[in-house]
């Protein structure tokens, strides 16, 4: 929810800079590498839905105390230790999908991507609606306290879903089978760097979307909280709406293939995000396109790097390494637009910067792409 907001919780509320403000999109992502370790003690051991349940009581906990008016400093530093939950509950929920799946994992990645994303895009939206409503400070209250909530639901809900597959007894050899047969199965995996770095530029670009567009869109276009929500919440809930539908031609026309076109477009719409800023239309038509390109980049990652080896552990770098993107994408953007452009940079030079990030993710997906198909037809011929 507060992803598009940023100015009016954090420069409007506690007077920070452009530059601090713009971090809170980018310094959880550092404690998310803080779960890994965590996730490779418990990967042998059936802990997923206890997993997701404490993950999601503490990311509760953290999101409420962000509700209070503790200073941009201590609320950072929060939102760093919110990513560590959100790491431990993404890779367990998406191990729990990949045990169930039973065979069609590209699908019921998809399907089970769609409220997660789903909730992103609403939640930008909303974030918007409150803030119309608030000064800096009540609206807060309903971002975090709303938020919080919902984390509790899900650590509610989660219980119930895990008794509900304790009665599968494929459950357990799906859980098992990765942990002990990675070592036979990592001549028949591909490799695993082509997927993460697939994922680091996805979401570093994505960075963009929902860190740097949304400033640019309020300080240099002047657009409104409610604009900026609906205008980055947009993309969101097509990418949300498009994960199952995508998922399912992953299973049967191929990721690699998916993700070489759905990266093409993406990169060629991301581009033109440089030249129609000035006008909310062509904006939000554009942002349909990234939108629809994006969903079939996620399911077709997700799916690509199930091939890696062991899926659990996979996934989590899957997670990580699209959290150092983002972080990564956050940093430089900031970096490129303060050097290009000094204390007061033009749209102009927010598009310089677009256009840099278009043309890193294009490269990305040519080269991740040839050597895929490289590393499997050597593989092929062995």
């Amino acid at each position: 929810m507060a992803a598009p907001v940023v100015k009016e919780l954090f420069i409007d509320r506690y007077g920070a800079s452009q530059q601090a403000a713009q971090m809170f999109n980018g310094v959880n992502l550092l404690g998310g590498f803080v779960a890994i370790p965590l996730l490779w003690i418990a990967r042998r051991k059936d802990r997923s839905v206890s997993l997701v349940m404490w993950g999601s009581i503490a990311d509760a906990l953290l999101l409420a105390a962000m509700a209070c008016p503790l200073g941009l400093g201590w609320t950072l530093v929060i939102r760093a230790l919110e990513g560590v939950t959100d790491v431990i509950v993404f890779a367990a929920l998406f191990d729990l999908v990949r045990q169930s799946a039973k065979g069609r994992i590209a699908t019921g990645l998809g399907i089970a991507s769609t409220p997660l994303l789903l909730g992103l895009g609403v939640g930008a939206m909303l974030g918007g609606i409150a803030v119309r409503q608030g000064d800096g400070g009540h609206e807060s209250i309903w971002l975090f306290g709303g938020s919080a909530f919902l984390s509790l639901v899900v650590a509610l809900l989660v219980p119930c879903v895990g008794a509900t597959l304790a009665q599968d007894p494929s459950r357990r050899l799906a859980s098992d089978a990765p942990a002990a047969g990675f070592e036979q199965s990592s001549r028949r995996s591909d490799p695993l760097w082509p997927a993460l770095a697939m994922t680091f530029s996805d979401r570093a670009s994505g960075g963009l979307i929902t860190g740097t567009l949304p400033i640019a869109l309020a300080q240099v276009l002047h657009y409104s909280a409610i604009e900026r929500g609906m205008l980055v919440g947009l993309p969101l809930v097509l990418m949300a709406l498009g994960t199952g539908p995508t998922g399912w031609l992953c299973d049967r026309v191929g990721s690699l293939r998916i993700r070489v076109i759905a990266g093409i477009s993406y990169a060629i719409s991301f581009a033109f995000l440089a030249f129609v800023g000035a006008n909310p239309i062509q904006l939000g038509c554009v942002m349909i396109v990234v939108g629809l390109s994006a969903s079939a980049l996620f399911s077709s990652s997700l799916t690509l790097v199930t091939r890696c080896g062991s899926p659990t552990m996979s996934l989590g770098a899957f997670r990580g390494a699209g959290d150092l993107g983002f972080l990564s994408g956050t940093v430089l953007s900031l970096f490129l637009i303060t050097t290009i452009g000094g204390s007061e940079p033009s749209y102009s030079d927010y598009a310089t910067v677009l256009l840099v990030f278009a043309g890193f993710h294009a490269a990305t997906t040519f080269t991740t792409s040839v050597a895929l198909h490289w590393a499997r037809r050597g593989r092929s011929e062995n």
